[in-house]
């Protein structure tokens, strides 16, 4: 009885090992015979903007700095105006730091001006934020 028993699990066992493979077909079989090809997301760490003045006059240059950089990341500002936002890139230095400058022109008196900083290298981001107001010359 016992060798029977032993046959008919056997049995079962070698029809469920040949089926399983041949159940797995389109974007679940990828996934099971490679793992691997699942994307992930990218790790999202701080870093560290300032600006040269808070409070510019208008029609003079504002410097962005920023720092806490892996050297080599892409840096990507936003300065958010009124009426406009202006993109400027960089690539940090050995020392993980990027200096940007924005000519501000007839920049709305009183009006905050966010500057957006996005950097990335590899799967890495990172993201931190400035302002400046400007007044009048």
């Amino acid at each position: 009885m016992l060798s029977r028993l032993s046959r008919r699990t056997s049995a079962v066992l070698a029809g469920l090992l040949v089926a399983a493979p041949l159940a797995l077909v389109g974007p679940a079989a990828t996934a099971a015979t490679h793992p691997t090809a699942t994307a992930h997301p990218a790790a999202t760490k701080s870093c560290a903007a300032s600006v040269s003045t808070t409070s510019p006059r208008q029609y003079t240059y504002v410097g962005v700095n920023v720092s806490r950089l892996s050297s080599g990341a892409k840096v990507k500002t936003v300065a958010h105006y009124k009426t406009t936002n202006t993109t400027k890139t960089a690539t940090a230095s050995s020392s993980g730091k990027a200096a940007l400058s924005y000519y501000i022109s007839g920049a709305t008196v009183g009006y905050r001006v966010y500057v957006d900083v996005t950097a990335t290298k590899g799967s890495t981001r990172w993201t931190c934020r400035t302002s400046f107001t400007p007044r009048s010359r």
